[in-house]
């Protein structure tokens, strides 16, 4: 079962609001995710995410899944 870590320091966002916003934002797009390998994946968080819009954070973490789900099966295969 693969699991996820989350580091969102208040450098990223200062308010205590913010930085569970963004943990929220990253959980659900790790739930989202099929077929990922029984792996630990580790989200770290930017400066300035907490001013990001928050569907153009879902995109990008998707993406950035997206790309390890194909690296890892790449990997598998050859």
């Amino acid at each position: 079962m693969p699991r996820l870590g989350l580091t969102i320091s208040r450098r990223v966002a200062k308010r205590a609001v913010d930085r569970n916003r963004l943990k929220r934002i990253a959980r659900e797009s790790f739930r989202q995710q099929l077929a990922l390998p029984a792996w630990d994946f580790v989200v770290l968080g930017k400066p300035g995410a907490d001013k990001t819009e928050p569907e153009a954070l879902r995109t990008s973490l998707d993406r950035h899944f997206e790309r390890l789900k194909a690296q890892i099966s790449a990997s598998r295969n050859g």
